[in-house]
């Protein structure tokens, strides 16, 4: 564990493992896999879910201190769940949908056209949340779902996204976690192991795309070390607040 855990400080990691390894390998990873499995994205996280993922998003967006006049930054936000559930609950000022995925914002784009962004002016960009191409102090809210745990080096991920918020701004982030009981814990990575593969195979027939998943949920730190990454970010009253078994939970951090 101890070695896990420092591997999981190095700048790059392998997100299946969390051990250390050249950023090119997830990078590489992750772009290949949510492009096929886009269409179809949204479908898998619903029924693995037994629809609990809408209450998790429904969770985040309430945390997050969104009114009238925020700008909204979506990290690593796909095919816009995030975003969606963010102009229907609290209809923001404005929200920028990024991700770097081109095939996932298409998805996002359809949904828009087609309404779900309730009149609130939504802009999509495709872009690196490792390194973004937005300005100092540009936002008041960021949020990202399932995102950070998929990113290599996600020190600098963290950074940008306090360069990029406004004083005062906050960081929502809401990511699969280790459930404190551990027999919801065996449970769970089971269901992890054997359940998310079947899943995937029988939505999009591409069961080794959703074993890394699996892995990736696995390999990521529990509530407390990913609190304390993002106080060594620069972010100040960070706190966490888990779902019910505490399968996900919302980090809340302000620059």
């Amino acid at each position: 564990m101890a070695e896990q855990n420092m591997a999981m400080n190095a700048a790059t990691i392998d997100t299946a493992t969390g051990y250390s390894a050249p950023a090119s390998i997830s990078d590489t990873r992750v772009r290949r896999i949510f492009s096929e499995i886009a269409s179809q994205y949204e479908t898998f996280n619903r029924h693995s879910s037994f629809g609990r993922d809408q209450s998790w998003l429904h969770k985040l967006i309430d945390l997050a201190p969104i009114d009238s006049t925020t700008r909204v930054l979506d990290v690593a936000g796909g095919t816009g769940e995030v975003t969606f559930t963010a102009c229907a609950r609290k209809r923001p000022a404005s929200v920028m949908l990024t991700d770097c995925t081109p095939a996932m914002l298409e998805v996002a784009k359809k949904r828009i056209a087609q309404g779900d962004a309730c009149d609130v002016p939504v802009e999509t960009k495709v872009v690196d949340a490792q390194d973004m191409p937005f300005e100092d102090n540009s936002f008041d809210v960021v949020t990202m779902a399932y995102g950070i745990r998929n990113m290599p080096d996600r020190t600098a991920a963290l950074n940008e996204i306090c360069r990029v918020l406004r004083p005062g701004g906050t960081a929502c982030i809401l990511e699969f976690t280790t459930p404190p009981n551990p027999i919801v814990r065996l449970g769970y990575r089971g269901y992890l192991r054997w359940a998310i593969p079947a899943w995937g195979q029988h939505y999009t027939g591409k069961r080794d795309d959703f074993v890394y998943l699996a892995q990736s949920i696995k390999a990521f730190p529990p509530q407390d070390q990913f609190a304390q990454m993002l106080l060594d970010a620069g972010f100040s009253d960070v706190s966490y607040h888990n779902s019910p078994l505490g399968i996900t939970a919302v980090h809340t951090a302000v620059k």
